[in-house]
């Protein structure tokens, strides 16, 4: 009976033990805009987050097509991302502006990421551009009408080659 009540204590300690692990990690839950934040291209918005540890250092990352040509904050790197680490202030908020490169079409992923927490937040960016959405196809193979030059003496020499070699079957018929 001792050792039935000893195995019962450990399995609630433990059941005890997983239920509170998760919710000590999730004692920071940060918070990021709700929706999607659209921002124009060329344009600078500034995005707020909140819920960090006071004055922990956050990470925040824009990713997107050609995010490298977008700005967090004046700083500017030649990657497919861009990212910049900021102090969070007293109350946990920390922000950043963004500014999209000109020529930015479609969306972007700004995430904010606490370095002692370990809590995270993202938000969407829309540049009001559809992807790929251009007037025409870029110009990246040959234009075929320069080319008619090439076709029509190709052709020219085939037809050539067909005559010298229906002449030549028509003399040997004659002399055989």
């Amino acid at each position: 009976m001792k050792n039935l009540r000893t195995k019962i204590a450990a399995v609630a300690i433990a059941v005890v033990a997983l239920i509170a692990a998760p919710a000590a990690a999730n004692a920071y839950t940060p918070s990021s805009p709700t929706g999607t934040v659209t921002i124009t291209p060329g344009g600078t918005s500034t995005v707020q987050f909140g819920g960090f540890e006071d004055e922990e250092p956050i990470v925040f990352t824009l990713t997107g097509e050609n995010g490298a040509g977008g700005t967090l904050s004046s700083v500017r790197f030649v990657v497919n991302s861009t990212s910049i680490t900021k102090a969070a202030d007293e109350d946990g908020d920390a922000s950043v502006a963004v500014t999209l490169p000109a020529n930015a079409s479609g969306s972007y992923s700004l995430a904010a990421v606490g370095q002692s927490s370990g809590a995270s937040a993202a938000v969407t960016i829309d540049s009001g551009v559809a992807a790929g959405s251009g007037t025409a196809l870029p110009a990246t193979g040959f234009d075929t009408a320069s080319m008619t030059g090439i076709w029509v003496g190709g052709g020219v020499l085939l037809m050539g080659g067909i005559a010298v070699t229906v002449i030549a079957l028509m003399r040997r018929r004659q002399t055989a």
